[in-house]
Formats: structure tokens, sequence, C-alpha cells
């Protein structure tokens, strides 16, 4: 032990003025040259071997991507399904092979409708403890590989991987390996289903909102070091489901798009829209030089009714504008909305079913304007990947894409307070419609297109969001360790006070002293060696 009177160990650590020794200096950088490691749980697929990939996995398939391209990163990752197997070719990840579709939190998924709450407690507790099983093989055959222990361990979705993720911190921290942090990226579908809990949902009884809750996952920060959301409205939100959570640590991570993939391609409405089209609809593009698109799940929040009430004045008003609806949904709803599309006499209205990242960004490439009139999406990220490929988008004015559509790269119109209502879809249609005519008029794809390209580029990329998360984690990672350590030399000094004995001054244990001041800034150095020689 290392007493507070007795400064010199740490003094020849760290110098007056609060910087590390030169042979110090020389240890640290010896040990940080091995990369960062970090492990992410995904709860989506990836989109690969001919599955689609929902957003949350292709935002997940993105950070793996782009750590992995940074120097002095690795990732590693597994995410759920039924269909894929593990790559053949990329030992980074790993695919959790699950049996039954991919479990979800809403209500329809257009590669599931397995829901959570239709799961038993014993089928519940079986995955999870199978998942956290296959991690922690995995993450033991690497560190095996790498000759290091990972640093960061990141969960997707505010659910099921972040109370797994915490069994497997508190696990290994008990095998000796106690470097791992955890943090969380939130997403919105795990929380919208606690809201839905909350508000008595008949859909949504309660229970995984009180079962996270009774995790302690999200208690502070013993558990989970740091929380991203993916809109500034959801921090709120997020708080409210767990208000015991330091606010300081959830912060909003804006989302990337990777600008490989969404990108102009220089497609055009009469030369390559009909390769997206079934056969009895290609007799429609000789008709269409222009088009509109769609994209979103067939439930009612995308507000597909209103698209397609739009889409019924303002094809009535250029004979020459075409509608692609991308996307699906369960068979009625799937039903619902092509037999809608007939009743409106939709003539150049198209369903295309959902679509992988390339042929979005070729169809966006080719399109004037697109429209996700949504009801408080979470974020809205596939108005950036629109935008990105020079395609101004119409929303609707709530949620996540109120925080960054701008007049420069389109327009949200005004809520519709009754839009469950058939009167009241008509007219947020009316809304939407008039903003397509507008833009169709004014030539937004002339006038705004490039400038969508430059600002996706400036502020949302997918390498500047995973810069940011890196940085937080090394942050929250020093807090959190000063904190725990401060927890235990206090919890010492109470045990030596009942022992009848007090020490000279604070202490902590030597063989902290290394691993602690090689992570800290030269200001927390300083403070640490305050602390010690006070």
């Amino acid at each position: 032990m290392m007493h507070g009177g007795d400064g010199m160990a740490v003094q020849a650590m760290v110098s007056l003025d609060g910087t590390m020794s030169s042979a110090d200096a020389e240890r640290s950088s010896q040990s940080g040259s091995k990369a960062v490691l970090i492990f992410q749980i995904g709860t989506n697929n990836w989109q690969r071997q001919g599955e689609f990939a929902p957003g949350s996995g292709i935002l997940h398939a993105s950070f793996h991507e782009s750590m992995n391209n940074m120097p002095g990163v690795k990732s590693y990752s597994i995410y759920p399904s039924k269909k894929q197997t593990n790559p053949e070719d990329d030992p980074t990840f790993r695919v959790f092979k699950i049996e039954h579709d991919i479990p979800i939190c809403e209500s329809v998924s257009p590669n599931s409708s397995y829901r959570w709450h239709s799961m038993t407690e014993e089928q519940y507790d079986a995955y999870l403890k199978r998942l956290e099983n296959e991690i922690c093989e995995f993450m033991d055959a690497v560190e095996a590989k790498e000759c290091k222990e990972f640093d960061y361990l990141i969960s997707h979705h505010a659910f099921t991987n972040a109370m797994t993720a915490a069994q497997i911190v508190e696990r290994r921290h008990k095998e000796g390996k106690t470097k791992l942090r955890h943090f969380n990226f939130v997403h919105g579908t795990a929380l919208k289903m606690y809201i839905k809990e909350k508000e008595g949902d008949p859909e949504y009884p309660m229970r995984f909102l009180t079962k996270c809750q009774g995790s302690g996952v999200f208690d502070g920060l013993s558990k989970t070091s740091g929380v991203w959301v993916n809109s500034e409205d959801y921090i709120g939100k997020f708080l409210d489901c767990f208000p015991n959570y330091p606010k300081e640590n959830c912060v909003f991570s804006c989302t990337g798009v990777n600008q490989e993939t969404f990108c102009p391609k220089g497609t055009t409405v009469a030369a390559d829209l009909s390769t997206f089209l079934a056969e009895e609809d290609r007799q429609k593009v000789a008709s269409m030089k222009r088009l509109v698109t769609f994209v979103g799940k067939f439930v009612d929040w995308k507000r597909l009714d209103a698209v397609l009430y739009a889409a019924q004045q303002y094809e009535a008003k250029f004979p020459d504008v075409g509608t692609a609806i991308v996307g699906t949904g369960p068979p009625d709803a799937v039903e619902k909305y092509h037999t809608m599309a007939k009743t409106l006499g939709l003539e150049r209205t198209v369903f295309l079913g959902p679509k992988g990242e390339q042929p979005l960004a070729k169809l966006f490439s080719m399109s004037e304007v697109g429209i996700f009139p949504s009801y408080n999406e979470s974020f809205g990220k596939i108005f950036l990947e629109c935008m990105a490929c020079g395609c101004p988008t119409i929303g609707a004015n709530s949620g996540g894409p109120k925080e960054f559509v701008k007049p420069e790269q389109g327009v949200l119109v005004e809520e519709e307070p009754e839009w469950r209502s058939e009167e009241g879809m008509q007219r947020l249609g009316g809304k939407v419609a008039a903003q397509v005519i507008k833009a169709l008029e004014e030539d937004w794809k002339k006038t705004k297109g490039a400038g969508c390209v430059g600002f996706v580029t400036k502020n949302f990329s997918t390498v500047a969001q995973v810069e940011g998360m890196l940085a937080n984690m090394k942050e929250w990672s020093r807090a959190r360790a000063f904190l725990l350590r401060q927890e235990r030399r206090r919890g010492q000094e109470d045990q030596r006070e009942k022992e009848g004995f007090m020490a000279s001054g604070p202490w902590i244990e030597s063989n902290e002293i290394e691993a602690l001041v090689a992570d800290m800034s030269s200001t927390e150095q300083s403070d640490l060696l305050q602390l010690c020689t006070r």
C-alpha cells in the first residue's frame, strides 16, 4: 500500500507540472501501440447474403466498418439472424444464429413479426443467456489472438443487448478482466416500446420497462458508462424511463451516412427505373419522366396513407410524374395500400418492395424529391441518405427531422393533430402535395440538390460520428475509473477508521497508479498528484 503521506512513488510517475515522466510516457506509448479493442452487440441483421437490413442493422455495420478503417482501432461484432451464416473471409464479426425471426420491439417490421412480448419468460431468459455465452466465447478467442483485453463494449438498443452487456462486464470483472467498460446506443424502437408500455397501450403490456429498470443497467454509471441517442428529443424520453441515469453521460450522437454508398449515381427515370419494376408496371414508365420516392415500413406512424393522398393530387397536375413506394409490412398492410392506390386511381404509383442500400441510392439519385411524412420520427436517417444522393426532402414537422431539415435541403410540413382519422390523413396528404408541387415547379433537384450533398458531407458523415463516439468513450472511461478509485478509497478509509487507525491522508493502491495515470489528461494527473500529496 502507498499512504497519502508518501508522494514519492507518484512523483516518479507524474512531474510537478502534471505531465508524465519520460520513462512512463515511453511505457504508456508502448502499451498503447496495440489497437483499441471494441466489441459491438447488434439487435438487427446486417445487409448481406440477400437479407434486407433495417436501419439499426445498417448503422451498426457502418460503425463496425468505419472503426476498422481507423488507425489504432479494431472492432468486433455479433448480430442475430435466422438466415445468415458466419463470414468465411472476415473474422471480425459473427452471426448469433436463431431459429426464429429476429425479435422486434414494434408491432410490425419488414423483416419479422416475432415480438419480444410474445416470448415466454423461459424463452426470453434462454435467449439472453445463450447470447451472453456466445459473446464471451467470441471475446475470449479474440483476446487470445490479439494478446489484449477489450476496452469498450457497445450495445445497440436500450433493451436486451444493454442488459446482456452489463452481465458480461460483471462476469468478466469477476474473472479479473476489469478494464472493460459498457456503453449503449439507444436508437428508437425499444424506447418507443417503453413509452407505449408506460402509456398502457394494450399491444404493449407493461413488462420490459420494469424488467430493464429492475436490472439496474441504467441506474447509474456502474453498469453503463455512457449513452448515445440519435435524437436530441430522445434524451428526455430516455431519462423519463431511467431517471437515475446521469444526464451528463447521455448525449446526442449525430447519425452518420456512408457516402461511399449514398452519393449521386447518375441514374435516370428513363434509363433505370424499369429495372426496379414488376413486369406489370413497366408500361407505366413510358409516361414517367420525373419521380417522387417514399421509403418506409408499412406502419401507421410512417403515414403512407398521406403519401398516397398526396400522389393523387400532384400526379393529376403533372402527367409526367410518378411515385415509387419502397418498403413492406405484414400482408394485411400490403393489401391495404395496394387497394388504396387502386381506389385513388394512381396510375403512375408503383410498389417496389424493400430495397437495400445500393438500390435505394440509385432510386434517390433519379428522384426529384423524397417524401417521408412520419409522425415523431426518432431521428430520420432516411432523410440524410436521400440528401446525400442529391435529392431534397419533404417530411413532417415532428421528431428528429426538426433538428436538421432546413429550407436549403427541403421542408417540413405543419403537423396534423388528427392524422389518425381519415379526414386528418387527407389533410396531411394535401399539405405534402402542396410542397411536392412547389418542389417540382421550382426544380428543387437543380437548385437544392448539390447543397444537400455538401450538407451531409459537412455534418453527417459516419467517420465524424464514430470519432465523436470514441472521444466520448475515452472521456467517460477516465471519469469512471477515477470515481471507482475514489469510492474504493473512501471504503478503505471507513474500514481503517473502524479498526481504530486513520491513515495520515488519502491513499490508493500502488499497482493501480500506472493504469490510472496513463488514461488521464495532464490536468487530471495534476489533480491526482495533489490528492496523494496533500
